[in-house]
C-alpha cells in the first residue's frame, strides 16, 4: 500500500508538471482539464451533456416573459 501511495504521489507530481508546461506554452489549463473530463465520457453521455448545455444556453438567451400586471 505504501508503494502504491508513493506511485500515486509521483504520478500526481508528473501531472502537475505537464499542466505547468502546457501553461508555459500559453495553453489554458482550465480548458485542457475540461477537455479531459469530456473525453472520459462515453459518446451517449457526452451527447446528452451537449444537448442539455445547448437547451440551457438557449433558455438563458430567450427573452424573459413580460410581468403580469396585478388586477386593481
Amino acid at each position: 500500500m505504501e508503494r502504491l501511495e508513493e506511485e500515486i504521489k509521483d504520478l500526481m507530481e508528473a501531472k502537475k508538471e505537464v499542466f505547468a508546461e502546457a501553461k508555459g506554452e500559453g495553453l489554458d489549463v482550465k480548458v485542457l482539464k475540461e477537455i479531459l473530463k469530456i473525453r472520459k465520457q462515453d459518446k451517449d453521455e457526452r451527447d446528452e451533456q451537449e444537448t442539455l448545455l445547448d437547451v440551457y444556453l438557449r433558455a438563458m438567451d430567450a427573452p424573459s416573459p413580460a410581468p403580469i400586471a396585478a388586477a386593481a
